[in-house]
C-alpha cells in the first residue's frame, strides 16, 4: 500500500513567471504567461490590462476577462462584421456599440458602401488607450472621415437616435458582468429598442457568449431574440485564444434571408471587400449549420432577459457565459 501511495503523480506544478488567469468557470480556466505588461490600470468604469504573450502578442483585459488577442483577433471581429454587412444588400449607415479595441469598425469600413460609421461606446479612456497601445488591432480606423465616435451610455444615446436610422447596428460588447457596464444591454427591452431604430431591412448583430458545452448565455439570448426578431440565426465559430466555440446571433425582418454563396461573393467584389482572412463566401454557408448539441440547447435551454431579470445563473448554477 505504501508503496502504491509513493507511485501515485503529484499535483501538477505550476510553471515560473507571471501568468494571467482567466477562469471560464468555477471549474477550468485559460492560462497566458505575461512576458510584459504594457499598460494596466482602472478607468471609471472597468479595470483594464494589456500584456504581452510570447505566443498570442499583445492581449486586452478587461475585468479579469480577455477580450481579444492580437494573434486571432480577426476570427472574432470578422466572425461578428462581415456575416451581418454581407447579409445587408446595402449597408451605408452602421452602429457599432461598444467595440473599444477599434477592430470591430476596421472591418465594418472594408465595406465601401458605408457612408458612415458611429461608435458609441461609454468609456472614452478605454478606447484612447487602445487607440495608442493597439495600432495593430483599429488599423487606423478611428481617425477614418466617415466614423463618428461617441463616448456616452449607448443605451440612452441609442434611445434618443430617430427611428429607422441604421441599415445595420452591430453589438461588440463585453459579457454581462453583474454590476458591469453592459449587463442591461443583452435584454428584450434593449433588442425592441435596436429593432426600432433600424431602417427597412436592417439587420443587428451581437456576440453571444460561449457555444461549447456549458455556456448559458448564447440559448438566453437566442430566446430573447427570438421575442423581438422575426428572423434569427445563430451561428459559432471557434475562437483559438478563447479555447471555446464562439456564438454570434444575426436578426433582422421577415424580409432576411441568409445569402447564397454567389451573392455573397458578388457583394464583397462589388463593395471592395479583400482583406478578409476568416470570411469567406463559400465558408460563409455552414455558419447557419449547428451541431445537434448546439440545435437542442438554443431551442430547449434559454430563458427570456428581461430589465427585471437579466442574465445571470440560476438557483444553485455555476456561472457560465
Amino acid at each position: 500500500m505504501a508503496a502504491e501511495k509513493e507511485s501515485l503523480p503529484g499535483r501538477t506544478k505550476w510553471p515560473s513567471g507571471d501568468w494571467y488567469l482567466d477562469f471560464s468557470s468555477p471549474a477550468d480556466l485559460i492560462a497566458m504567461e505575461r512576458k510584459r505588461v504594457v499598460v494596466r490600470g482602472r478607468t471609471r468604469f472597468q479595470a483594464y490590462e494589456i500584456f504581452e504573450n510570447p505566443l498570442w502578442g499583445l492581449a486586452l483585459i478587461l475585468d479579469d476577462r480577455l477580450q481579444s488577442a492580437q494573434i486571432d483577433e480577426f476570427i472574432y471581429h470578422e466572425a461578428l462584421v462581415h456575416p451581418v454587412m454581407t447579409a445587408h444588400p446595402e449597408p451605408r449607415r452602421v452602429l457599432v456599440m461598444g467595440g473599444g479595441e477599434g477592430a470591430t469598425l476596421r472591418e465594418v469600413l472594408q465595406h465601401n458602401t458605408v457612408q458612415q460609421a458611429i461608435m458609441v461606446d461609454i468609456d472614452e479612456e478605454l478606447v484612447n488607450l487602445c487607440r495608442e497601445w493597439l495600432p495593430m488591432f483599429h488599423g487606423g480606423a478611428f481617425d477614418d472621415r466617415r466614423v463618428r465616435l461617441v463616448f456616452v451610455d449607448g443605451r440612452a444615446w441609442l434611445a434618443e437616435a430617430p427611428d429607422g436610422s441604421f441599415d445595420v447596428i452591430i453589438l461588440d460588447l463585453p459579457e454581462p458582468v453583474a454590476g458591469g457596464p453592459a449587463v442591461q444591454l443583452f435584454t428584450r427591452e434593449m433588442y425592441a429598442l435596436v429593432r426600432q431604430k433600424l431602417a427597412p431591412r436592417g439587420l443587428m448583430a451581437v456576440q453571444s457568449g460561449s457555444a461549447g458545452m456549458w455556456g448559458r448565455l448564447m440559448p438566453d439570448l437566442n430566446c430573447t431574440l427570438c421575442t423581438v426578431f422575426p428572423k434569427v440565426i445563430a451561428y459559432a465559430v471557434f475562437v483559438p485564444s478563447f479555447m471555446d466555440l464562439y456564438g454570434f446571433h444575426l436578426a433582422g425582418g421577415e424580409d432576411f434571408s441568409w445569402p447564397s454563396a454567389a451573392e455573397a461573393a458578388a457583394r464583397l467584389a462589388s463593395r471592395g471587400v479583400t482583406a478578409t482572412r476568416w470570411f469567406s463566401p463559400e465558408y460563409s454557408q455552414s455558419l447557419p449549420f449547428l451541431p445537434a448539441y448546439l440545435k437542442e440547447r438554443l431551442q430547449e435551454r434559454g430563458r427570456l432577459l428581461t430589465e427585471a431579470a437579466p442574465f445571470g445563473p440560476r438557483p444553485g448554477e455555476r456561472l457560465f457565459y
